[in-house]
């Protein structure tokens, strides 16, 4: 893969200095979130010294070899993982997966003893919303209650997550028997990134990855073209699929669906290379979820595939802006959207305190 040296990476980092300063600021803002991150690190550094893998480690190294990493690749950033002092670990990562190292085992049962904790932690972050969908129904609440993370809060996150969830059987079961497309529309741009205003273009392009039904699926924009402030770009009938590979309308299925969409700015790296990190940290969370049974906590696992995201292209070409997870159930969007034909359209802001966009998702009961 186009890649930074990765010694000079963590060196960046570590000084707080070039690319490595806003990877830290994003890293060390959204801390409640890297414990997956700091597995995966983790799992990398003992395949990296030939150590005995648990089964987590193990699930995840494979997850890496599945989606083009070669190993060569893998132990690179286990070796970096070594190297990170321990400062900085405790910076970025929670308090116990700060303390990994190679002389300890982490389990799937280890993990599945976590994940109360880590779902407590995620949700309690300052750049999540949740929806009390029940009470809006209800007529006790209304959307005005739940707002927003503030402009300041996603400047300084560059990510956030909006999470609508309902327990309903009969809508659930609506929802897993119509079809429907979750498809971005249209983004618009504020302010491209500073270093891209003296350049010949500006090139965004998004990543979508969705997690629902123990199944993982990643999907890719196009590069869109000499973009400059003010402008307002379309998707076109085949890109920008969320829910809905290759935008064909598909079923929901029961229980928790995660989707995070990503924005980067490109740059000289592969968008193609980018789109297989994404899809490695997306495979690994669908493997943990699957393997720990753990019922309600999507939304820990998806925010925990972004922080990989942020890492992995840290040391990659391209430059990631911001990204936004949403955890929904089929039964909210079968109540919002009943009838064959119905759609409903979601905006959300993408903002690292430097690139600025707004991005237009639709919903959409197709059959």
């Amino acid at each position: 893969m186009p890649a930074r040296p990765a010694q000079r990476v963590l060196d960046d980092m570590v000084q707080n200095r070039g690319r490595g300063a806003p990877l830290r600021r994003k890293l060390a803002r959204n801390k409640d979130r890297n414990w997956l991150l700091a597995v995966i690190l983790h799992s990398c550094a003992k395949h990296a010294e030939g150590a005995k893998l648990s089964d987590l480690e193990q699930s995840i190294v494979t997850a890496f070899r599945k989606n083009g990493f070669t190993d060569a690749q893998i132990k690179s950033h286990g070796q970096v993982d070594q190297r990170i002092p321990q400062d900085l670990r405790n910076e970025l990562f929670p308090a116990k997966f700060a303390q990994l190292d190679v002389k300890q085992s982490y389990t799937l049962a280890d993990l599945g003893r976590d994940a109360p904790d880590l779902v407590r932690t995620t949700l309690a972050m300052p750049t999540v919303t949740q929806i009390d969908v029940p009470a809006i129904h209800q007529g006790t609440a209304t959307l005005a209650d739940f707002p927003l993370p503030s402009r300041s809060v996603l400047r300084e996150h560059a990510a956030a997550m909006l999470v609508a969830l309902e327990s309903d059987e009969p809508t659930a079961a609506a929802a897993a028997a119509g079809r429907y497309t979750i498809k971005a529309s249209s983004f618009h741009c504020t302010d491209r990134q500073t270093d891209s205003v003296f350049g010949p273009a500006n090139e965004p392009y998004f990543i979508f990855g969705s997690l629902g039904g123990g199944i993982a699926v990643t999907t890719q924009s196009r590069v869109f073209d000499d973009v400059d402030n003010g402008e307002t770009r379309t998707f076109s009938s085949t890109d920008g699929c969320i829910w809905g590979q290759n935008c064909a309308a598909q079923a929901l299925p029961t229980g928790e669906i995660g989707s995070l969409v990503s924005l980067f700015e490109h740059d000289s790296g592969d968008p193609s290379e980018i789109r297989a990190g994404v899809a490695v940290a997306f495979a690994a969370a669908a493997g943990i979820l699957v393997a720990t049974g753990v019922a309600a906590w999507v939304g820990a696992v998806v925010a925990g595939v972004g922080a990989t995201i942020q890492w992995l292209i840290g040391f990659m070409e391209d430059d990631h802006i911001a990204d936004n997870t949403f955890v929904f159930t089929g039964s909210v969007v079968a109540k919002q959207i009943p009838n064959v034909g119905s759609s409903f359209n979601v905006v959300r802001r993408f903002t690292d305190g430097d690139g600025d966009y707004s991005l237009t998702l639709k919903v959409t009961h197709v059959s």
